[in-house]
């Protein structure tokens, strides 16, 4: 990850209004702490239970909500970017970075995927369609990823445009690669999900390759993508980290990745 990225470009803070409500969770907790602290010596000196049970509970929903907040932030404004690098390195084991004439990031947002993919690029360009919805990442918005891109150095291999990933702008097979992170879960229905996936193949080249990374359904996805026809799908179920923020968040993030080809 280039130093000037990490320290210059804003990609956002994924679900701030959730990210935001962990933190509030967490000075709740302490607020509970606080309060029954002060009624032990008013109130509750006669019930040490009662006492016991309320500071566990402040204690567990402070942590909770501090981890889970942090954790999040650290997701938006590290790890994301880690995720990405090791997503595009994979690429190259299945269509050659400088054979790609375009590439296409569903749901682009502030520009993760798409300047990644740019930076790579030899002589492509790189395509980004996006409905800018500021729930779904902080600030979001064309301006932004057109600075984004600006700071990054790659202006002049980048195009993007408002467009809904279940209506993909673009003719049939046209596109080397196609990209996705953290987008498809948010299309409310899994009959909606699945026609953004139904979209993203139909653009891509027969030889091209899919990645998608998204937090919840992603072994949902690679059922349906094999059902179009995808080859040499390569599934990450996350790991560890996936298996314990799942129970966590109650099975609502759950960070998973799959690479996939359009067979020729």
């Amino acid at each position: 990850m280039n130093t000037i990225e990490r320290n210059k470009i804003d990609y956002g803070i994924d679900a701030p209004g959730i990210r935001n409500g962990m933190f509030v969770i967490a000075v709740f907790g302490g607020i509970i702490l606080g309060v029954t602290n002060f009624a032990e010596i008013n109130w509750l000196k006669n019930t040490p239970i009662i006492s016991v049970l309320f500071k566990l509970f402040g204690i567990t929903i402070g942590l909770y909500g501090s981890f889970m907040g942090s954790y999040m932030t650290y997701c938006s404004r590290i790890g994301k970017l880690k995720t990405r690098d090791i997503l595009l390195d994979k690429v190259g084991k299945y269509i050659k970075w400088d054979e790609i004439n375009m590439s296409l990031d569903v749901g682009c947002g502030k520009g993760l995927l798409l300047i990644g993919a740019a930076k790579r690029l030899s002589n492509g360009r790189s395509l980004g369609i996006d409905i800018w919805s500021a729930n779904d990442q902080s600030n979001n918005s064309q301006s932004a990823t057109i600075e984004n891109a600006a700071l990054a150095g790659v202006s002049d291999k980048i195009q993007i445009q408002t467009a809904d990933a279940r209506n993909l702008p673009y003719e049939n097979d046209t596109i080397d690669l196609v990209m996705s992170h953290w987008v498809v879960h948010n299309i409310e229905t899994e009959t909606e999900q699945i026609k953004c996936l139904n979209e993203m193949y139909r653009v891509l080249k027969p030889g091209g390759a899919i990645i998608l990374a998204d937090i919840q359904n992603v072994s949902k996805y690679k059922q349906h993508i094999q059902k179009l026809g995808a080859t040499k799908i390569e599934f990450d179920d996350g790991g560890f980290e996936a298996k314990i923020m799942s129970v966590l968040s109650g099975g609502t993030y759950v960070p998973q990745s799959l690479i996939c080809v359009k067979p020729k």
